[in-house]
């Protein structure tokens, strides 16, 4: 189930940010060759036609993210792989509800059944299960080994395969995050000066032919736009919260003693991972 909802959530991601850079690029296009239109008299017809044609295109790719609902799957997809992961850990780990020394056979009708679950909220996606994951069993044997193991050696995989893995991700992401924000900031700055400028040069050299103020401006709008879509402000927030929430629950392994405490450790680093998974979830529902 993980392998079918990550895959459908990731080329619902990859269409869904293509065809908005695509609308994005149009529109300035359209707006540059409005621009210098002005320039040569015989060629005005053709290029108004050739600008008209290419703001129709970003109309038409509008319509298709519209239509086709690729952010709904993007994030519905990425909720279900999301929290299949997690219940996956709390089985390998033998963290409640799937304790050690249980009945197996319980223990797996269990899973299922939280699987079950996690299909019915979000039931009106199609994801697609079949394809090259379809003949992969939902318990894999690695799972079932991982659960045969020692409570150290459980321990051990979990601080290291998961909530270390999970920390290291949260910071690349914080940073790459804050990274483009300041990126995308200083090149809307940047469009709108050039674009006061160019306004300003119309005023004092009235005579000019081609003017550049509606494409820079569509440039800022473009850029804009973007950074609303992609939120890099709130998710530098959400990814350092959720990493420093992951760096506190680290700190209770050291009063692990037994069975009881590694459960309760891995649900309260279950819980901060999921915490962000849902903030996001509901950010992207809210747009």
């Amino acid at each position: 189930m993980f392998c079918a909802a990550d895959r459908a959530s990731l080329t619902a991601q990859r269409r869904y940010l293509l065809a908005t850079r695509l609308t994005l690029v149009l529109l300035v296009l359209g707006a540059a060759i409005a621009a210098v239109a002005t320039q040569w008299e015989s060629l005005k017809p053709a290029l108004a036609i050739t600008s008209a044609v290419v703001l129709t295109m970003s109309l038409a790719l509008s319509v298709y993210v519209k239509a086709a609902s690729l952010e709904k799957v993007w994030y519905g997809g990425r909720a279900v792989a999301e929290s299949v992961k997690s219940i996956s850990w709390r089985y390998m780990m033998g963290a409640e509800p799937f304790s050690i020394g249980g009945d197996p056979a319980q223990t797996d009708r269990i899973f299922i059944a939280d699987l079950v679950s996690i299909v019915k909220e979000r039931k009106q996606l199609m994801f697609g299960f079949g394809g090259e994951a379809s003949d992969l069993p939902q318990i894999s044997v690695r799972m079932r080994e991982f659960r045969s193991r020692s409570l150290p050696e459980r321990m051990e995989i979990y601080i290291a395969g998961r909530m270390g893995d999970q920390r290291r991700w949260y910071g690349r992401k914080a940073k790459y995050n804050r990274s483009a924000e300041d990126k995308y900031f200083v090149l809307i700055v940047a469009s709108e000066v050039l674009a006061a400028c160019s306004s300003l040069a119309q005023v004092r050299w009235p005579n000019l032919k081609m003017h550049f103020t509606g494409l820079f401006a569509a440039l800022a709008s473009a850029f804009i736009a973007w950074l609303q879509m992609k939120q890099h402000k709130e998710l530098a927030q959400a990814y350092s919260v959720a990493e420093f929430d992951l760096s506190l629950a680290e700190e209770q392994a050291r009063h692990v003693r037994d069975e009881g405490d590694f459960s309760s450790f891995v649900a309260d680093a279950e819980n901060a991972i999921s915490r962000e998974h849902t903030l996001w979830i509901a950010r992207r529902d809210r747009n």
